[in-house]
């Protein structure tokens, strides 16, 4: 293929691939993120920003083939389709703008957040217990109507057998490719998808974190000391409580000195209190 106008063709080709690209990543968002397609402005604007994005492409593989010898002999009709799907992109992306804007920005839509009173706030921090002793305190947590997640090595079907449960999300700690892995070695993903937990909503929550011992072997004690450090942090900060499974028997001992000066013993937590101060008609 003879390239005529070297640089209107490379012009072209770097806009084909950024919008292409943009196109890839709406894709992915749109399966990544389904809970929030489910609300028709999210949904729409995704959907004519796709469509721009995808016309845009078009119009610039168009705009190289025509600096080629391959179209450069039918210039002028080529450029005259350009001008007419590079309108129509255009019109797709107001489309999209106005998907947020008119539920948005004419307030028929208005986001409250979700605030309840702060009555276990003494209580946010993290706690260390054996495997046991958190899988019952977790429970009774949920059971006082903490919405919580868990973080474990069990596929989350396994997990929530395990533990009674049913619809409690779980974080699968794994390498193989599932849409609910996450890999032990991308801690600061995992942080990130735990600080997202905890900032929610405003009410009080409760996190387990039962494969510490899977996370040191992949990534060292210190790096995983840092982690429990900045997730306890996190739940003090954002109405949460997090309990953290400690097996002597496997955990290394500088560990286990770490996690209880650090954290505080699962003995502090009043589940009995915890269960009246949610379910005062009790």
């Amino acid at each position: 293929m003879r390239i005529i106008n070297l640089t209107y063709f490379f012009r072209d080709l770097l806009v084909f691939i950024i919008t292409t690209s943009a196109t890839i990543i709406i894709i992915a968002l749109r399966k990544n993120a389904r809970e929030a397609m489910k609300y028709k402005p999210f949904s729409m604007a995704s959907i004519f920003g796709l469509l721009s994005f995808l016309l845009i492409s078009l119009a610039e593989l168009i705009g190289m083939l025509i600096n080629t010898a391959v179209l450069i002999n039918q210039y002028e009709t080529w450029q005259f389709f350009r001008s007419i799907i590079f309108t129509m992109a255009a019109f797709f992306l107001l489309a999209s703008v106005l998907s947020f804007y008119v539920p948005f920005g004419k307030k028929r839509y208005v986001i409250f957040k979700v605030v309840s009173e702060a009555k276990l706030s003494k209580l946010w921090g993290a706690y260390y217990c054996d495997r046991n002793s958190c899988y019952a305190v977790f429970k009774a947590l949920l059971n006082a109507r903490l919405p919580g997640i868990a973080i474990a090595r069990d596929p989350p079907e396994i997990f929530r057998e395990k533990l009674g449960l049913h619809l409690t999300p779980v974080i699968w700690i794994s390498k193989i490719k599932h849409e609910d892995a996450v890999s032990p070695t991308r801690l600061e993903f995992l942080i990130q998808r735990l600080a997202d937990f905890l900032k929610s909503v405003d009410i009080d929550k409760v996190i387990l974190i039962d494969c510490l011992d899977y996370l040191i072997l992949e990534n060292g004690e210190k790096a995983v000391s840092k982690f429990i450090t900045k997730l306890k942090d996190l739940s003090i900060l954002h109405r949460g409580i997090t309990l953290v499974t400690l097996d002597e028997e496997v955990l290394p001992d500088n560990m286990i000195h770490f996690l209880k000066s650090e954290l505080e013993p699962v003995s502090n937590l009043n589940i009995n209190e915890i269960e009246l101060l949610n379910n005062p008609q009790n």
